[in-house]
């Protein structure tokens, strides 16, 4: 009887083990990617509890360079992993921690916030390319995405105006961002694009506007152009993206990436098939 026992508890641990692995409240893996100066930076890594589909995002949240913590992005984390990607999301300089990016703020300022972002982005992507093989990445297959203030990094991250970005990735995932330079898109840098933006987003501008709609008096005037601008280039020269204009909506649409996942993984597997895609508008109702 005593043999029994031992048999059945020997067959069912590592199944209770691989089943507990897999709840979607697990906590991710954690591990230093950079240290700069007083700031040590890494990223949660939330393996895929499913078949992994060989797809990575790395993720840059939100805050307006002032705050913001990766432990809140537990949901996206989880959501995506429970659909087998391979996920990081990345701890970054806030420059501006505990001040504000509003327009009292001096422009220089919110362009250096922005520039330290988009630097840490890259050295994470760096780090992830240096140890794919350990870490399950497929570069060819890795996609970086943002929310908010992660968003802004993250488009200008791949359409760079601070310094040449060598990585290739296989597309991006903007939640309310926009890109301080569009003189530097080009159809030759150009990637897929999953963009959902509210048409009157407060923070953040739909199309072509000052930052916060701040006045070109104010200290922190800082033009940005939206994800309504950044279609129209895609839509002009023919290019592969995907706009989710939310009418009448506001900045909120910056936190749908907590609930658009079966959205998000349609354009990813979609770009990673390298079937044509055009560039189109889905226009929803703000909620």
């Amino acid at each position: 009887m005593l043999n029994r026992y031992l048999l059945l508890i020997a067959f069912f641990l590592p199944v209770c083990g691989a089943f507990a692995q897999q709840q979607p409240g697990s906590k991710p893996e954690r591990t230093t990617y950079a240290i700069k100066g007083n700031d040590t930076l890494w990223f949660e890594r939330y393996s895929p509890r499913v078949q992994p589909n060989g797809i990575s995002v790395l993720f840059v949240h939100g805050g307006a360079f002032t705050g913001g913590d990766p432990a809140n992005q537990h949901p996206m984390g989880n959501g995506l992993a429970a659909l087998g990607y391979n996920v990081f999301v990345i701890k970054y300089r806030l420059y501006l921690k505990g001040k504000s990016f509003g327009c009292t703020t001096p422009t220089g300022e919110k362009l250096k916030a922005i520039r330290y972002a988009v630097e840490d982005a890259m050295d994470a992507t760096a780090y992830l390319a240096n140890h794919a093989a350990e870490l399950g990445v497929d570069t060819s297959r890795l996609f970086i995405s943002g929310s908010s203030a992660g968003a802004e990094a993250i488009l200008n991250v791949v359409y760079n105006p601070f310094a040449a970005n060598r990585f290739h990735y296989a597309g991006l995932m903007s939640f309310a961002g926009a890109i301080v330079d569009m003189n530097k898109v080009t159809k030759e840098n150009w990637i897929p694009a999953l963009l959902m933006h509210g048409t009157r987003d407060q923070l953040v501008p739909f199309g072509t506007a000052a930052h916060r709609f701040c006045r070109a008096t104010d200290e922190g005037w800082l033009m940005l152009s939206g994800s309504g601008s950044v279609f129209e280039f895609a839509k002009r020269n023919k290019l592969p993206a995907a706009l989710y204009t939310y009418e009448g909506g506001g900045h909120e649409v910056s936190n749908y990436m907590f609930r658009r996942f079966e959205e998000m993984d349609a354009f990813m597997k979609q770009a990673v098939s390298r079937k044509k895609m055009n560039a189109k508008e889905i226009r929803k109702a703000k909620g």
